[in-house]
């Protein structure tokens, strides 16, 4: 199934798809790219160096472990398998990135999705094991335009199902953007104050709020 085969399946299931703005970020650039990002050292990077991802690490199952911060709910779904997507764990991920004001849904970039699980595995190689819990992910444009003013983008890549803003128990801000970094992969956000960062597959570019 192709990215297009998906995203027909996922309107079938009344799933809407946000047509993205360009550039962004293709999962075949991202895939293709990552097992270097990650044989790289990670230095001035707290704690050990990042290991590396061997080049079979995505032809293997692609499980992400999310945790909704407004919710409570989690979702542990296995979205990519036998070189397919698997509908059903992705379209509950998609569910657990939802506008929760709204309560809306939309496909989410299964690139994004790709970001985040290269994020987990990190921490994972290193047994730090829970769900990265997400604090913003898709939302509408009412919901974006009332955020505008606490510093939200007009034309956010949440609009396009693109962007997640997570953050992980115990680890830094800090230290989880750096690993994000080493993924080369779209825009990153640091947010201190707020304890998250923002991850999303638009141009590749970095900033603080």
């Amino acid at each position: 199934m192709n990215d297009n085969a998906l995203i027909d399946a996922c309107r079938r299931l009344g799933l809407p798809y946000v047509s993205p703005p360009s550039p962004v970020l293709t999962r075949r650039t991202f895939v293709g790219g990552l097992a270097a990002a990650f044989a790289l050292p990670a230095s001035g990077v707290e704690g050990p160096p990042i290991p590396v991802i061997d080049h079979g690490f995505w032809r293997r199952p692609r499980q992400l472990w999310l945790k909704r911060l407004e919710t409570g709910e989690e979702q542990r779904a296995v979205y990519w398998a036998d070189g397919d997507y698997v509908v059903d764990g992705y379209v509950r991920l998609c569910w657990l990135l939802r506008d929760v004001s709204a309560n809306q849904a939309v496909q989410m970039d299964p690139t994004l999705l790709n970001v985040l699980t290269g994020i987990q595995a990190y921490y994972a190689a290193y047994d730090i094991r829970g769900p990265l819990i997400v604090t913003s992910g898709y939302r509408t444009p009412r919901t974006n335009a009332s955020l505008v003013a606490e510093g939200a983008v007009r034309n956010s890549m949440h609009l396009y199902g693109r962007a997640a803003d997570i953050t992980l128990p115990g680890i830094s801000v800090e230290h989880l953007g750096q690993v994000k970094q080493y993924l080369h992969a779209g825009g990153l956000g640091f947010y201190p104050e707020k304890h998250f960062i923002h991850v999303d597959t638009g141009r590749e570019r970095t900033w603080r709020g």
